[in-house]
């Protein structure tokens, strides 16, 4: 049998990418219901793990919460740790993003006074790192997404708006069609918005903010058009079309019954648009003065869904109100009329209160943002010596009485640079930080010195221990190389250890440096005993 041979670089990022986009793509199947999608997304997501594909698995974690999500399972918390605890770890804002806006949501749907508070501060995190982050489509539509849900949750439609905006705006800038899949349930929902906001602002007697909203509805639905929509999610598009018909005062009443006849004609069944008709039909018969008994009125009612639209169900219930005053008392009318004005002022409160929330989160993320930049090595993201300085000084602080400093440098990498060019030279650098970034306690510290010399400090470590650690890391780098973002590189790496207190620092780098060296003339960790890379503990 002949030899099979092993896939091009260009070959395995394609693969890579492939995946990073299934995953998304059995996200939005997940949210559909439909079979298996949960189990493909968990398998590749392991497959992700074992070949190092950091982005994609984090997307299937992503994934796993939604499912947990959807199938309504207790462990939400958990899902949603787990997504963020990941995303912190690997640096991936827009992830990260992702999961506190659906932690922030959970807090809501729950009806927990300190949870949604808590959540307060999770959404305006969420929108000022997804301001921040660096523009990866599927990334950014989904967390743009999931912060515009959150909103929403919140009675919040300007900023709800807002986000659905953005990840349209995004969506817009790639090739046509390949995103079809996420913008056409960010275009649906902000129509969604838009109806549910008119029907709030249609209880209000607001009549004018009413119409605001139904002048962007041919826009917005044409917006939708442009997507490949499901029939049923069409048939919704026209109801929504009429109901905004029927908020602003237009005798809708016939053509949205002719279309609610027309509707069993359709071969997926929904409850969902016959509920928006038969109050759009309601309510134009109402604001026309033509006789509108109770029972048609509760039929309407019992038809919308409150659990998709919850601000339309309220309406139907406000109209059940109107029609009962006309009739009689009007005491339950000024009662709901008196209870929606309080709820909206309480929502304009919250409204200026998270716009000034989210501007202080951006103040206080760029001072971070510098801070964390001026120690942070530009090309690798971890530390650098500035950052090596504030660590050690902070040791002393906490009177930490021991700690050893692994140097490590990689073997020939002039030879790579040389051999595969300085793009696959910088990815065998990033890949040797991710390495000690992901093998190191949290609190050890890892940086780069410059070039392509790393170091390692441990805190509360002795020498042999940190010899142990030190042979862990070249071994991995031996034996598994430093993934797959410079496939077909071979890199091999040399280390000198040193221990003693953090004050002795300098005396602790000339005898890590001795060694080291010691250990690259002899040909570089492959070839040399460990005694011979071990440096010495330095006196305190």
């Amino acid at each position: 049998m002949g030899a099979v041979n092993a896939p091009t670089p260009e070959q395995t990022a394609r693969e890579r990418e492939e995946a990073r986009w299934r995953v998304f793509r059995l996200i939005q199947q997940i949210q559909a219901a439909e079979p298996g999608a949960g189990d493909m997304v968990r398998s590749i997501g392991e497959d992700a793990e074992r070949r190092g594909w950091d982005e994609v698995a984090r997307a299937a974690i992503f994934g796993g919460a939604v499912e947990v999500w959807f199938q309504g399972k207790d462990d939400l918390a958990g899902a949603f740790g787990n997504l963020i605890e990941r995303s912190i770890e690997d640096g991936d804002p827009l992830l990260l993003a992702v999961g506190l806006a659906m932690r922030s949501e959970q807090g809501m749907i729950e009806n927990d006074p300190v949870a949604a508070a808590t959540g307060e501060v999770d959404l305006a995190r969420a929108v000022v790192l997804v301001e921040q982050a660096s523009d990866e489509p599927l990334e950014h539509i989904t967390a743009h997404t999931a912060c515009g849900i959150a909103f929403a949750s919140r009675w919040l439609f300007e900023l709800s708006d807002e986000q659905y905006a953005a990840a349209l705006e995004v969506g817009a800038s790639a090739p046509p069609g390949s995103l079809d899949f996420l913008l056409a349930p960010v275009a649906f929902n902000r129509i969604e918005l838009q109806v549910g906001w008119a029907a709030m602002l249609r209880q209000l007697g607001e009549q004018e903010g009413a119409r605001e909203r139904s002048d962007a509805w041919p826009a917005l639905a044409a917006a939708a058009q442009r997507y490949e929509l499901p029939e049923v999610w069409q048939a919704e598009l026209e109801a929504f079309g009429l109901l905004f018909g029927a908020i602003t005062g237009q005798d809708v009443a016939d053509e949205a019954r002719s279309r609610l006849k027309s509707l069993a004609s359709l071969p997926v069944n929904s409850p969902r648009p016959p509920g928006l008709l038969m109050l759009a039909a309601a309510i134009a018969d109402f604001d026309a003065g033509r006789p509108l008994d109770s029972a048609s009125v509760e039929a309407a009612v019992e038809a919308v869904d409150p659990s998709a639209y919850a601000q339309v169900y309220d309406l139907a219930l406000f109209l059940a109100a109107e029609v009962e005053a006309s009739t009689g008392s009007a005491a339950g009318l000024r009662y709901a009329r008196r209870q929606l004005a309080q709820h909206w002022a309480s929502r304009l409160s919250s409204l200026g209160a998270m716009r000034s929330r989210i501007e202080a989160e951006r103040l206080s993320s760029e001072r971070e943002l510098l801070h964390r930049h001026a120690n942070l090595d530009d090309l690798t993201g971890i530390g650098n010596r500035r950052a090596l300085e504030g660590y050690l000084a902070d040791l002393e602080l906490r009177r930490v009485p021991t700690v050893a400093l692994i140097l490590i440098d990689v073997d020939a990498f002039k030879d790579i640079n040389d051999q595969n060019g300085h793009i696959a030279g910088d990815a065998v650098l990033v890949g040797i930080a991710r390495l000690l970034e992901r093998n190191i306690r949290s609190s050890d510290l890892a940086v780069r010195l410059g070039g392509d010399e790393f170091a390692v400090v441990l805190a509360d470590t002795d020498l042999e221990s940190a010899h142990e650690r030190a042979r862990s890391f070249l071994a991995h780098v031996h034996e598994q190389g430093v993934g797959e973002a410079a496939p077909g590189v071979v890199v091999s790496l040399s280390a000198g250890v040193a221990a003693g207190a953090p004050a002795s620092i300098a005396e602790m780098r000339a005898e890590a440096d001795i060694a080291l060296y010691r250990a690259k003339a002899a040909g570089g960790r492959s070839a040399l005993p460990t005694e011979q890379w071990s440096g010495r503990a330095s006196s305190a």
